[in-house]
């Protein structure tokens, strides 16, 4: 393995566009390059369905002199998993890959990526204290499963269990009476809304919408500003050179004033997360939510990983409700750093891609 030392791969899903480079995150790539050479770690992007096994090499990426180019690369001890699922045929698509990679004993993995929202949604609620800060949730495999719900909350929440950047996510309000109002994002994540006038419909919908892809259901919970816009806090929790978790930074999302999502690919817009508290929260409840927030950034990483296997960092994203009650909205471990990009603060970001190249070369020469 002495090759492999000062080698880290970066695995990417991505398809057979004509884009340079053919891969999204680039920019964060090109940075965890850079980064890299600093520290002596050599960086390649490669698409794990090409991988040669017979040769155990790979066509790869790299980026040198402000340019990405192509060469063949033996196949990288250590691994960075970027891959992300648009649907579950592109999921399918890339399952036995993926796996004959997690499996083999010659490679390791940086973290070994959650599964959908569901099952760490099951991981969490092992835990007293963390499971009081869980909304109700639960799959949605037909129909009748969202009646029942609807008739416990009025108000309901239906989300892809491996989505992300708010598409597919759709609220639900019964309006008496028997009419049905929905307003989200479709698979597209472009805005929709329209009403139902009976059962009927709204199963006939609901059916069309879970087919293809698993759903849970939540209760619609009123996580917006004063002014209407929803929001929520995306915390980063990333292993940093001593191989200890430590949080990166915390960044405000808010959406449109008529949308239901915060997330930046629906629109919405990045905050630095002190100043929005003292803007929307009295001192006092300012203070219990952040300390909460601190609270939850410690303890949930290690319980999660302790039931999951090795992770390299997580995206915690809370809501704060109009009581000022907060709640685990969504736990991801493939977390996204843009935000922390538009809210204009470079430490934040630059340790952001500081730490995982920290955490690569303590694992390397460990």
């Amino acid at each position: 393995m002495t090759d492999q030392k000062n080698r880290l791969g970066i695995m990417v899903c991505y398809g057979n566009n004509q884009k340079h480079p053919p891969f999204k995150e680039h920019t964060f790539f090109e940075q965890l390059t850079l980064e890299g050479k600093k520290q002596g770690l050599e960086v390649f992007i490669f698409n794990p369905g090409r991988i040669h096994w017979k040769t155990r090499t790979v066509p790869a990426w790299h980026y040198h002199n402000q340019r990405w180019k192509q060469q063949t690369v033996p196949l990288p001890y250590l691994i960075y998993d970027r891959c992300y699922y648009v649907n579950a045929r592109h999921y399918m698509k890339y399952k036995p890959h993926v796996q004959k990679i997690t499996q083999d004993p010659q490679i390791r993995l940086l973290g070994r990526a959650l599964g959908g929202k569901y099952q760490t949604y099951l991981i969490l609620k092992e835990h007293p204290e963390i499971r009081t800060y869980l909304p109700e949730t639960k799959r949605l495999t037909h129909a009748q499963e969202l009646f029942s719900f609807l008739r416990k909350h009025n108000r309901v929440l239906i989300k892809p269990n491996g989505g992300s950047h708010g598409r597919g996510v759709v609220a639900i309000e019964q309006i008496p009476p028997s009419s049905f109002l929905l307003k989200g994002r479709t698979k597209f994540n472009r805005p929709f809304s329209v009403q139902f006038q009976t059962l009927v419909q709204l199963s006939h919908w609901v059916e069309q919408t879970i087919r293809d892809t698993r759903y849970i259901l939540q209760p619609l919970l009123s996580l917006n500003t004063p002014d209407g816009r929803p929001f929520d806090v995306r915390i980063l929790v990333q292993k940093n050179g001593q191989k200890r978790w430590e949080t990166t930074g915390h960044a405000i999302r808010t959406g449109q004033p008529d949308s239901i999502t915060s997330n930046l690919h629906g629109g919405g817009q990045a905050l630095p997360f002190q100043p929005f508290l003292k803007q929307h929260y009295t001192p006092q409840e300012a203070a219990k939510i952040s300390s909460t927030i601190n609270y939850l950034s410690e303890i949930v990483p290690p319980f999660i990983e302790s039931r999951h296997g090795p992770l390299v960092e997580l995206g915690i994203d809370i809501g704060i409700d109009e009581n000022k009650d907060v709640w685990i909205i969504e736990v991801n471990s493939k977390p996204g750093r843009s935000v922390f990009l538009k809210t204009g603060e470079l430490e934040v970001r630059r340790r952001a891609i500081q730490f995982p190249i920290q955490y690569a070369n303590a694992l390397l020469n460990s």
